[in-house]
């Protein structure tokens, strides 16, 4: 059975299931933004990216969370600290659309400024131009598509998460050493898990106290035992400790010279290992950046 074919039964199926149930929400359109409130979605709008217009309702089905589209879907990066923002979109083509093979357009500003191939259920990475410290919002655009379905709306395609591409920002003064893992996202979330001593550098004009924002959070490997980073300089030196929020969040203060400055996270406690996953997952963390100094 076609993908197509499947998903016609599939939302005929759905359609009459709201049908006979007047509590079922909606399979119209919802197209107002951005978000509100903290719910579970395709991006986590309390970071640096949230949604603006041109979404269909948030959604679960076979195991996976998305948002249809027809045209157009607003992306808002609400605070950019460089002249450009990755942004790390999955995402395939639906039944409207009429081919798994397209050009996902990323219109800025009434521009084009990067058309991206997509092929099947894909993970792709969309360098936009932005503006520091300037909202920035950009949309996503295929040409075609339109088809009509047994469903009320245009499903071109439909996108799993929208989700920073790393957890540092390109030319922000901070780059990741070695210790890391790799960048995983998940719920919309994207971060990196760490064993110990996950290195960083902060590359500074002049000496000074430089400020660090962080958003971490403690991970099985700690066994319970509340997350508290030693960070150490490039002699083993701890300069500064970082004691999260609930949320993650913290704010250090490292000392840096003219040049690049090497830092390491540490964790004291940990080390325990899980049956589910062969690493040591102490911490995690979903961001790294300069923070101003005044």
């Amino acid at each position: 059975m076609s993908f197509f074919r499947a998903y016609a039964l599939v939302s005929l199926a759905l359609l009459a299931a709201c049908a006979s149930n007047p509590g079922a929400p909606s399979a119209s359109a919802t197209k107002s933004g951005p978000l509100a409130g903290k719910v579970p979605d395709i991006v986590d709008d309390t970071n640096d990216l949230g949604l603006g217009k041109g979404w269909y309702l948030y959604e679960t089905f076979g195991g996976q969370s998305f948002r249809w589209v027809d045209n157009n879907a607003q992306i808002i990066v609400k605070n950019p600290r460089t002249n450009l923002k990755d942004v790390a979109l999955e995402l395939e083509a639906g039944p409207s659309l009429g081919t798994k093979k397209f050009a996902l357009q990323i219109i800025e500003n009434g521009k084009v400024v990067k058309s991206i191939p997509v092929a099947g259920h894909a993970r792709v990475v969309a360098a936009v131009p932005v503006r520091p410290g300037t909202p920035t919002t950009f949309a996503l655009h295929v040409n075609g598509g339109g088809k009509h379905i047994p469903d009320p709306r245009i499903l071109n395609f439909r996108v799993f998460s929208v989700a920073d591409a790393d957890i540092v920002d390109p030319n922000s003064g901070v780059t990741l050493g070695g210790n890391w893992d790799v960048v995983e996202r998940y719920a919309g979330s994207t971060f990196r898990w760490v064993d110990n001593d996950a290195a960083f550098t902060v590359t500074a004009s002049g000496s000074r106290q430089q400020k660090i924002h962080i958003v971490t959070l403690p991970g099985p490997g700690l066994g319970g035992h509340q997350l508290a980073i030693s960070v150490r300089n490039a002699s083993g030196a701890t300069v500064a400790t970082v004691n999260p929020d609930k949320k993650g969040d913290a704010t250090f203060t490292v000392p840096v010279k003219a040049g690049a400055n090497t830092f390491a996270l540490h964790v004291s406690n940990g080390g325990q290992k899980t049956s589910s996953d062969p690493r040591i997952l102490n911490f995690r963390v979903f961001l790294l950046e300069l923070a101003p100094t005044g």
